[in-house]
């Protein structure tokens, strides 16, 4: 019984952090976007 109950809470762990994690990585992509529209908004697109 023990074995199961540290299996759950492995797995609600790997779930959390997993689910922060994608979270993180959507936040920061999306906070690049935002920086790179920024900087073609700025007159940057000129140099491609």
């Amino acid at each position: 019984m023990k074995n199961t109950s540290w299996i759950r809470k492995n797995w609600l762990l790997v779930a959390g952090v997993s689910f922060i994690g994608v979270h993180l990585g959507t936040y920061f992509i999306q906070r690049a976007a935002k920086q790179s529209v920024k900087s073609q908004s700025r007159g940057k697109q000129n140099e491609y």
